[in-house]
């Protein structure tokens, strides 16, 4: 019999900091009795499988038995422990959370939860809708989350399925004795993410030690230009990318180049910072009523006060400036320009099927040169207003090879 701890969430609470972890360290963990089944791909698979999602461009039939496979890695596993880490779990309904526990019946099955303050989740969320091809504003989204009259209410109705603490722990509460559910707090902002995984590990019983001196991997934020632009593009092409697709370009794209380049971070706007408190507050005392076991401090959810006159002015998270959006724009150029160098080199056999054959040593050095003398005009061209003498040259060229140019009204007969 072995201890299953399914960490299922929630999403954006440091669920990619400790699957990268558990990734880097699986065989350190393997050694030590710990299986990590399959990978973080498997495990995503599974819970696809359990919950009936498909996402659009994914392989077919890739899902279908992924459950079953994830089963059969476990019950092959001859060690102690054995740890999963899917925050699409968070979105079982009872059902099936009782199902895959069946599933992993002669297992004592432990659950391992995660949640953090809503200030930070609320702006996450809305930065992770566009980033997944939302194009909903802020406004929109935070009237939907508070549930204001005549707001759109599908974002708000996702958002709260997703992030339900309560709902989540109920859930699994249904399949397993609550004494196995174990909640894990995100740290207050500036916390080295060491905490976080130490707590994790510290809930699944992880080696002590786990996971060393690894560099721990985190999302890096877009600030409020680059999301914007992000949310625009969105708007224009949206329809023509499956979610893999979108997830390619975008994500794993152009929001990895722009993270971390803004001068204005996201940060919940002081308007909703009371509310956003006061959740936290009702959150932690509904939690503490229940006797919730907790690795961490749960003050933590809990957003910080910001007295009112040290509350940041600004504008909104959407009202960018022009020059903002220009400079965002470019950026999101070039990383485009980026990637799509990075695909050819990749995909450079296709280059070859496609032409027949690769260029010989000759070819390539004799195109290398007429390259470097193409390369000299240009250079020629773009010096002549600084260098008289080039500028002489050049027009001496261009007399002496483009019979056009003399037709031009003052041109120098000859």
């Amino acid at each position: 019999m072995a201890d299953v701890f399914l960490h299922v969430g929630l999403y954006k609470t440091g669920t990619t900091t400790i699957q990268g972890a558990l990734t880097a360290t699986a065989e350190q963990l393997a050694a030590a009795g710990v299986l990590f089944p399959g990978g973080h791909r498997a495990q995503r698979l599974a819970a696809y499988d359990l919950l009936g999602q498909r996402v659009g461009g994914e392989l077919r039939g890739e899902a279908a038995g992924a459950l079953g496979r994830l089963v059969d890695l476990v019950e092959a596993h001859d060690g102690p422990s054995v740890v999963v880490s899917e925050e699409e779990l968070s979105l079982a309904r009872p059902r099936q959370a009782r199902r895959l526990v069946g599933a992993l019946a002669g297992h004592r099955v432990h659950v391992v939860v995660g949640a953090r303050d809503m200030a930070r989740t609320l702006v996450s969320a809305w930065q992770q809708t566009v980033v997944n091809g939302g194009t909903t504003t802020w406004a929109d989204f935070v009237a939907s989350v508070r549930g204001q009259e005549g707001a759109p209410p599908s974002e708000g109705v996702s958002f709260h399925w997703r992030h339900d603490l309560l709902r989540v722990i109920d859930t699994w509460a249904s399949a397993v004795p609550a004494e196995r559910i174990r909640l894990v707090t995100v740290p207050p902002r500036g916390t080295p993410g060491t905490v976080l995984l130490a707590r994790f590990a510290a809930a699944a019983n992880l080696p002590a030690g786990w996971p060393g001196d690894r560099a721990t991997v985190r999302n890096v934020s877009l600030g409020a230009a680059e999301l914007e632009v992000v949310r625009r593009l969105n708007e224009a092409v949206g329809e023509h990318f499956n979610a893999t697709q979108h997830r390619f370009v975008i994500e794993a794209g152009i929001r990895a180049r722009l993270a971390g380049t803004t001068d204005r971070p996201l940060e919940l706007p002081t308007e909703h910072l009371g509310w956003a408190r006061s959740y936290g507050e009702r959150l932690v005392a509904e939690l503490e009523r229940r006797e919730v076991t907790a690795y961490g401090d749960l003050a933590d959810l809990v957003a910080p006060d910001l007295a009112p006159d040290l509350a940041p002015a600004g504008p909104a998270l959407d009202d960018v400036t022009d020059p903002e959006l220009l400079a965002a724009t470019q950026a999101a150029l070039v990383s485009m320009a980026l990637d799509h160098g990075r695909l050819f080199r990749r995909y450079r056999s296709a280059f070859l099927e496609r032409e027949g054959r690769l260029p010989g040593p000759a070819e390539v050095l004799t195109s290398q040169l007429r390259a470097g003398g193409f390369w000299l005009r240009k250079r020629a061209v773009h010096h002549a207003d600084a260098h008289p003498l080039v500028a002489r040259a050049s027009r001496l060229y261009l007399d002496r090879t483009s019979p056009s140019a003399r037709l031009a009204p003052g041109a120098t007969e000859t």
